[in-house]
């Protein structure tokens, strides 16, 4: 793993450490909210194996599962566009690309992730090369299915869409249980619950 990466990453655990003793304490909107370490293992290796050239995240935060991403993809032309709404946890997240020296091809939009996707699909629909190859949903989770119905079409055949917290915490429980009888409909798509974190949703389009 690239050095710089892997120190951020550190760094962010420790906080995310700190934030699961004094849970109580720390205003919702100030909380990491991020993937646990296992997931951001398990997604850098997928990524490593799957080469991705696009990704497209929904819910940054303070940056911490866009980093393992980031470690994962090579070449000059490797993107990652991450959708955030709160200006605080953008501002953390640009300092920790900064520290890690993956800035220039992290591109962050801010805004209500429904907003931002509609406009993005609208500059996708006539350039298919355009297309996403890993798409990671971790937002609102009342709203899984519709970012799954927007992002489908941007994602290339042979691509990757994953969600988080699919069996943890409970209290999601009735959001991704619609979530998830909603893509089961879905033809062309094929998905399975891996248990790994909070619970992960890969969904992958068919040739």
């Amino acid at each position: 793993m690239n050095k710089k990466i892997s120190h951020v990453l550190n760094t962010l655990e420790k906080r995310a450490d700190y934030e699961k003793k004094n849970y109580n304490e720390i205003h919702h909107d100030e909380r990491m909210l991020a993937i646990t370490k296992d997931t951001g293992i398990f997604y850098n290796i997928l990524l490593k194996i799957h080469k991705p050239k696009k990704i497209l995240e929904i819910g940054t935060s303070t940056g911490y599962s866009t980093l393992w991403f980031a470690d994962a993809m090579t070449g000059k032309n490797s993107k990652i566009i991450t959708i955030e709404k709160n200006l605080k946890k953008i501002k953390l997240a640009q300092k920790n690309f900064s520290k890690a020296g993956v800035s220039s091809m992290i591109e962050i939009r801010q805004g209500i992730a429904r907003d931002v996707l509609i406009q993005l699909s609208k500059s996708k629909k006539s350039n298919t090369q355009d297309h996403f190859d890993f798409i990671f949903i971790d937002a609102d989770k009342e709203e899984y299915s519709f970012y799954f119905d927007i992002c489908l079409p941007m994602l290339k055949k042979g691509g990757i869409i994953a969600a988080d917290n699919i069996i943890f915490p409970r209290r999601f429980q009735k959001h991704i249980k619609k979530y998830l009888n909603h893509i089961d409909r879905i033809p062309h798509v094929e998905s399975i619950t891996v248990p790994i974190g909070n619970g992960q949703e890969i969904s992958f389009k068919k040739k």
